[in-house]
């Protein structure tokens, strides 16, 4: 049967603790706690509309943060930041605060279905891992800029997905559909889970939709079983696609020992942080230096990474840079000329 006890949960989020692989290697989970009895700033105390226990009121959503599929843990995510042109809003601006169930029949009803509901260009969905070294790669560095935004500007949120047998958490805060054996069992239509915030000052509505890279895109009307073996994981873009990180500029000649090192500088063109971690800079040799663990960049930025001697000839070459996969993202030649220019950066021009 479809999971339990599925519907709507509106508050306030108030805080969140994050959970990495260290902590809980079987099934990292991102807390976010909220309050449910639309109260603003202190005057939070006491219980909450659900009876939920803690301090103050607080109650739990556990957004799960990875998949139990041993082939593939990654997540997918969509984040659409025009959710008021959906006519959804209109139904939930109308909600008490506190957990609202769905229909007992199943209907639609409040539910959410990625597939049936127009909440988000699918195509436009990206997968994630879920706790990468470094920063700005992964599914936690995308949530939680939301999520801080939301507690301080006192946003309303509403938590799809279902309310545990204790009264004080939400679970199940994902895609509910297409999934593997394993799974199957939960399959359900109009019975996704998601997170949507309303940010009363600007009158923004804003959806994040999780799913996991192994459901499948295509499921049956009534039953919400896959119908085809095609997943997330095959119609969506690899993270990265070529031109989106550049070779901006390279230091091949040093002014004397003791100085700045070789080097290459790389510009990221997209609106999305990118983690470089296991590429690689590829010489007109053939040698390939990887770059550093934990390597990233910010949206819209440019940064040097350091060379060793070794990596680029003064006398002429060829820089590759080389993805995960060791797939060309970007290449760039300079001269003899230009690399007998001590102290001098080489820019290439596109």
């Amino acid at each position: 049967m479809p999971v339990d006890n599925y519907g709507v949960w509106k508050g306030h989020p108030v805080d969140y603790v994050l959970t990495d692989r260290q902590d809980c290697l079987n099934s990292p989970q991102f807390s976010l706690f909220f309050d449910d009895r639309g109260l603003k700033g202190p005057g939070r105390n006491g219980v909450s509309t659900n009876g939920c226990n803690g301090a103050a009121g607080r109650c739990r959503a556990a957004i799960n943060i990875t998949s139990g599929d041993l082939h593939d843990s990654r997540l997918v995510y969509w984040v659409n930041h025009r959710l008021d042109q959906n006519p959804i809003v209109d139904e939930l601006s109308d909600l008490k605060f506190g957990f609202t169930a769905q229909n007992s029949n199943g209907s639609q009803g409040l539910g959410l279905d990625y597939i049936r509901h127009s909440l988000f260009n699918s195509t436009n969905g990206r997968l994630l891992p879920h706790d990468i070294p470094g920063q700005f790669g992964d599914i936690i560095d995308v949530m939680v800029p939301s999520i801080k935004q939301a507690i301080e500007e006192d946003a309303e949120i509403y938590i799809f997905g279902s309310r545990s047998e204790s009264g004080n958490e939400i679970h199940n805060i994902h895609m509910n559909q297409g999934n593997g054996c394993k799974f199957r069992a939960d399959d359900g239509v109009f019975k996704d889970g998601g997170l949507i915030f309303h940010f009363p000052t600007s009158g923004e509505w804003l959806g994040i939709f999780l799913a996991f890279a192994s459901q499948a895109v295509h499921t049956n009307d009534q039953s919400g079983h896959a119908i085809s073996g095609v997943g997330w994981s095959d119609i969506l873009l690899p993270d990265i696609i070529e031109d989106a990180v550049l070779i901006q500029e390279a230091y091949v000649n040093p002014a004397g020992p003791g100085g700045r090192r070789k080097s290459v500088t790389l510009s990221n063109r997209t609106n999305r942080a990118v983690r470089l971690e296991s590429w690689a800079i590829r010489n007109a040799a053939g040698d390939i230096q990887k770059l550093p663990k934990g390597a990233a960049l910010r949206p819209r930025i440019d940064r040097p990474f350091e060379l060793e001697d070794w990596a680029l000839s003064d006398r002429g070459d060829t820089i590759l840079l080389l993805n995960e996969q060791g797939l060309r993202v970007d290449g760039v030649s300079y001269n003899l000329r230009q690399g007998t220019m001590k102290g001098g950066s080489i820019a290439f021009t596109r």
